[in-house]
């Protein structure tokens, strides 16, 4: 018995292992929308730079808070009793890692809709 619960608890990733994932996917899935949502909505004459330059620095703005999110988890990580505390913390960060991951390029995209519709 021992040995079967040994071994499902090596199986589970750890907190933050699980949320360098969801990082690594909801920048995967940010870097998209921005690219199918945003860019088309960039008014540009001809063949411009401008909006995949601004596409690099709406990636780039989002790194830093990511790559912190990840410290973040890797710091409870380390200060974990293990009695599943963190379930509830895990849960809301990574509810709010994939809003902003989806929600972002839509506010982006409006604002550029909105201010191609002004000019």
């Amino acid at each position: 018995m021992a040995r079967a619960e040994h071994a499902t608890i090596r199986l589970q990733k750890s907190y933050s292992k699980r949320m360098s994932d969801h990082v690594a996917f909801a920048l995967v899935a940010y870097t998209l929308a921005l690219i199918f949502l945003v860019t088309p909505r960039m008014e540009s004459d001809g063949t411009s730079i401008f909006p995949y330059f601004l596409l690099v620095i709406l990636v780039a703005a989002v790194i830093a808070p990511c790559r912190n999110l990840e410290r973040r988890w890797q710091a409870l990580q380390a200060t974990d009793n293990g009695d599943g505390s963190l379930d509830r913390r895990f849960n809301a960060d990574r509810a709010m890692l994939w809003i902003a991951a989806v929600a972002l390029p839509a506010v982006f995209a409006l604002i550029c809709h909105i201010i191609a519709g002004v000019a």
